[in-house]
């Protein structure tokens, strides 16, 4: 692993008036690590993940994606190219199908017809664009996009708008919008939310082959079985603090997640 983190945050914290949401959280995640973040809803998660994602600014603290900060213009646009956030809840423009979302992104990121295949012809986790700007396989985007759908089952819906979409195959959409772009670190908000077993299947491979390509994941989950094997470590949230941080399988296992009720 590289000495320099791809995600490097310290003391960060958030309030909104009198409450604490977040408090002196610090975490570095290195290329080829998935961490996972746990605790109840109202735990600091979301509130982390967004700070995280640049969508909030911190009360206190630090944020730096691949060196850039977050939070601070002009570099905060090199910080926001590398991550890619898939939240919580589905957000897609009701007028463009399924097809036309990735486009967008694709474009909206400088992925085009033009790059060249895959050095490894395509396994799903290639389906990002490499960090580099990233390479397409051959056939181009429009290949790409219909091999990533494929892979998530929905093969069917590249035509469909999202009104016609289940909860579970707007999440699956919004995965595929943050895959078909380039990035170095992933950030997951209760992926797990509305997949059905294969999909969820589908998605655990996804993250374990990003790892193998040394990308950074981090991940909110409320399913603790669903990280086991992904997650090399995990933070506990409680009350905006952490209670515990350390691998995943020994904080999973260990007293302090029955502790705070989390199994």
């Amino acid at each position: 692993m590289s000495s320099l983190p791809v995600l490097d945050v310290s003391g960060l914290g958030r309030r909104y008036g009198e409450l604490e949401a977040l408090h002196d959280l610090n975490l570095e995640v290195h290329a080829g690590e998935c961490v996972a973040v746990i605790g109840h809803n109202g735990s600091g998660k979301t509130t982390a993940v967004r700070l995280i994602a640049g969508q909030l600014d911190p009360s206190a603290g630090s944020i730096h994606v691949e060196g850039a900060p977050v939070d601070q213009e002009v570099e905060a646009i090199e910080a926001r190219a590398a991550l890619a956030l898939v939240p919580d809840t589905p957000s897609l423009y009701d007028d463009l199908t399924v097809r036309e979302h990735l486009q967008l992104v694709a474009v909206a990121h400088g992925v085009n017809e033009g790059l060249s295949a895959a050095p490894d012809g395509g396994a799903l986790a290639e389906l990002s664009a490499a960090p580099d700007g990233g390479a397409l396989a051959d056939g181009g985007l429009e290949a790409r996009i219909e091999e990533l759908l494929g892979g998530l089952g929905l093969a069917e819906k590249l035509d469909a708008t999202p009104g016609t979409l289940s909860r579970g195959m707007r999440q699956k959409v919004q995965l595929a919008c943050a895959l078909i772009r380039p990035w170095r670190l992933l950030v997951l908000d209760e992926p797990v939310v509305g997949l059905d077993p294969a999909s969820q299947r589908t998605l655990r491979e996804l993250l374990l082959e990003a790892k193998r390509a040394g990308k950074a994941v981090v991940l909110t989950t409320h399913q603790l079985e669903f990280a086991r094997g992904v997650a090399d470590r995990a933070v506990v949230l409680s009350e905006g603090a952490v209670v515990a941080d350390g691998p995943y399988d020994e904080i999973v296992d260990g007293a302090v997640v029955r502790e705070y009720g989390l199994l």
